[in-house]
């Protein structure tokens, strides 16, 4: 009698445990699945080059950097506010002098974006990420000749940026995220120097690391 208590009781402890127990060993990933990217915060950091543009000679290729933060607002929908900073170098021949004009450009970047990673459980995922926001962008320009005369102008403007990837997931949290960015700015300047006209035509190819926080 007291044995077959005692079985009794073994039984209903295992049938109270169970669900915790399966809730435990329960991945993130799977855990994740369901919602995929809704809910779910993600900090990405990357770097990336700014290849040769036609009608520029580039003395080396330029470069960038950024960071941005997600937020997954549906199954496969992030909102993401980010920073970057791009420079790149052109040297071109003066147009009425015997002389060589070295322009170096750098674009501060704050947009917002919105990404969309379609779900799916391969280890493989496309992205396709479209932004908005504001470009400060400095040209540095040096005029040599026997002297060098430099000038130094800056705006600020609108801009959008568009952008395809894939993102290659390493574990449950960790993903590297490769892909090309165009970015373009319109409108009049605004917070810069009087008749300072930036002129933002810029292609980025990146590659980063993006983190679930949670």
């Amino acid at each position: 009698m007291r044995s077959a208590r005692s079985a009794l009781l073994v039984s209903a402890l295992l049938c109270i445990s169970g669900p915790a127990v399966s809730a435990e060993l329960e991945s993130p990933l799977e855990e994740a699945s369901s919602g995929w990217v809704r809910g779910h915060t993600t900090i990405r950091t990357y770097g990336a080059i700014v290849p040769a543009v036609p009608g520029q000679s580039l003395e080396h290729s330029g470069w960038g950097t950024g960071l941005t933060v997600s937020y997954g607002v549906a199954r496969a929908i992030q909102l993401s506010l980010g920073i970057a900073y791009y420079q790149f170098q052109s040297v071109v021949p003066g147009e009425n002098c015997d002389c060589l004009l070295s322009i170096r450009d750098a674009a501060r970047q704050t947009t917002i974006s919105v990404d969309v990673l379609p779900p799916t459980r391969f280890w493989l995922r496309p992205r396709l990420d479209v932004g908005f926001g504001v470009y400060e962008t400095t040209k540095t320009t040096n005029q040599s000749y026997s002297w060098i005369y430099q000038y130094v102008g800056s705006g600020t403007q609108l801009g959008v940026n568009w952008g395809l990837g894939v993102s290659v997931r390493l574990d449950q949290r960790l993903a590297i995220d490769l892909g090309g960015r165009y970015h373009g700015a319109f409108g009049r300047p605004f917070l810069g120097a009087a008749g300072y006209a930036p002129d933002l035509d810029m292609f980025t190819l990146g590659a980063g690391l993006s983190y679930v926080v949670r």
